[in-house]
């Protein structure tokens, strides 16, 4: 039989999936009419595919939204999600079983997560502003591994081309001491001590005058960081000087980034065409690659180990 497309799987055709080593989950909140990107929520799901990039089922959130945050804790053995939208996260199981959710970490406009060693969750409320629909703080929450707030921090932004982006992508660092952050469609890379509970200064700022700005960020080895700049992926110095441009297709969108469980290759995802892609880290060559048709939805990547 061949392989089912994104289109297969609608709230009216579910069915069982469980997740597994190698497995690589998206956000893909389905949707239907005229693809708009002022109308792209729709009923909460993640499509999961295999470690060759083949489709094998989704989960649902039974939320209405847009997905934005996905992270999976292997001490929990659970996958997060996140909908900036309905200001909900929810859990699932390997077995692909809804967990029963945290109270305190509901009613944010939530979106990047990021799972510390200890299981604990921190994550960054995407948004920052106070006029309707973009109402949120634009803090950053540290959660403990049974739910509980652990604390929550006024974090800088950087108002970026629209202006009410927050905290919209992260990963932690220093011993998960430190979360590394960008405001979308920035120019700063930021820093925030979590153990001090205070702004550090940005770790580097990308040229007023380039076409490059901050869109994802990923952990990279030997302190390094993976960044999605809307028209490709660098990878860059902790201080900022540029070690590799990979070459991508130069094509608006790309804005999800992270790095393999093995932290030899990264998945980058199109923002814009639904373009998935595993590439090697060294060489920047593609292992797998996908065309999802998920316009304006492909938000978050996260893979099972």
């Amino acid at each position: 039989m061949s392989e089912q497309d994104a289109t297969y799987f609608t709230p009216d055709n579910k069915m069982p999936v469980s997740l597994e080593p190698g497995d690589v989950c998206i956000a893909a909140s389905y949707s239907e009419g005229e693809v708009d990107i002022r109308r792209n929520s729709g009923a909460g799901r993640v499509l999961v595919y295999d470690k060759d990039l083949t489709l094998k089922g989704a989960l649902w959130t039974g939320e209405e939204g847009l997905i934005v945050g996905l992270e999976y804790c292997p001490l929990a053995r659970a996958l997060y999600v996140s909908d900036v939208s309905s200001q909900t996260v929810k859990r699932f199981s390997l077995a692909g079983d809804m967990l029963d959710s945290f109270p305190a970490m509901q009613g944010k406009p939530f979106g990047v997560m990021a799972a510390a060693a200890d299981g604990s969750i921190v994550i960054g409320e995407h948004i920052k502003g106070e006029k309707f629909p973009f109402i949120g703080g634009g803090e950053i929450y540290h959660f403990a591994a049974d739910g509980a707030l652990l604390g929550h921090y006024g974090a800088e932004h950087d108002p970026g081309k629209f202006g009410f982006h927050g905290v919209t992508n992260m990963f932690l660092a220093d011993g998960d001491k430190t979360a590394i952050y960008i405001s979308e469609t920035g120019k700063r890379v930021m820093q925030y001590d979590l153990a001090a509970g205070q702004q550090g200064a940005d770790l580097f700022v990308l040229d007023d005058e380039g076409e490059k700005s901050t869109a994802g960020i990923a952990k990279a080895p030997g302190g390094n960081i993976l960044m999605a700049t809307v028209y490709g992926v660098c990878l860059y110095s902790r201080a900022g000087e540029m070690l590799k441009e990979y070459d991508i297709p130069k094509e608006r969108g790309w804005s999800a980034v992270r790095l393999s469980a093995d932290g030899t290759a990264f998945f980058a995802a199109n923002f814009f065409t639904g373009r998935l892609e595993k590439r090697a880290l060294d060489s920047g060559k593609i292992i797998a690659a996908k065309d999802t048709g998920l316009v304006y939805r492909l938000a978050s990547i996260a893979e099972i180990f």
